[in-house]
């Protein structure tokens, strides 16, 4: 019995591994979408992380998302710059993934309406989440980092740059997510660790 479990284990972690190697490749492929935070970008790496929400629950999807940007910093360059962006990248996975998987709660089938449901959560969350910390910790960490003055405040750099990025970015992989989960619902649901 132990060997059952242990080999359940080292699967699902190599399950988790790779679902985090496609992830980390997705990040590359990235847009910026608000002109006031040029440095903010959109990538699709997230879609990743939220199957992997439907097959290892949501300890696996901090998991894959962890593992994700860790792969990012050890290839693009482990300097203070990058581990500030890196550690908001991961804030921002938690803050999302997390209200999504307390609606969704694994329910593979859940209701299109349920889906909504929990995207709007993840939003709201993934918003409110980076703006607080935008607005007291990370943005005034980068400029004390980069030593340099935005020209405007940090207050209205949240209004304008990351409230918008948040919502625009919770909404994309959202309106993705849910067909993607719904067609994938059956291999989700056979795959899924119980």
């Amino acid at each position: 019995m132990e060997n059952v479990h242990k080999g359940l284990g080292v699967r699902a972690m190599v399950e988790m591994s790779l679902f985090a190697g496609v992830s980390y490749i997705l990040m590359f492929m990235s847009v910026s979408i608000i002109p006031i935070v040029p440095y903010m970008k959109l990538d699709l790496s997230d879609l990743v992380v939220l199957v992997g929400l439907g097959v290892f629950g949501p300890a696996g999807a901090i998991l894959i998302a962890a593992l994700k940007e860790l792969l990012y910093f050890v290839t693009t360059g482990m300097d203070i710059m990058n581990f500030i962006g890196v550690m908001t990248a991961f804030i921002a996975d938690v803050a999302y993934v997390l209200p999504i998987s307390a609606v969704l709660r694994r329910q593979h089938k859940a209701s299109i309406g349920r889906h909504i449901l929990a995207i709007i959560a993840g939003t709201v969350s993934l918003t409110v989440v980076l703006s607080l910390a935008n607005w007291w910790v990370i943005t005034p960490l980068y400029l004390k980092v980069w030593h340099m003055d935005l020209g405007l405040p940090v207050k209205q750099l949240v209004l304008l740059g990351v409230v918008p990025f948040n919502l625009i970015k919770g909404i994309v992989l959202g309106v993705l997510f849910i067909p993607l989960n719904r067609r994938l619902a059956p291999w989700m649901a056979k795959h899924a660790l119980s």
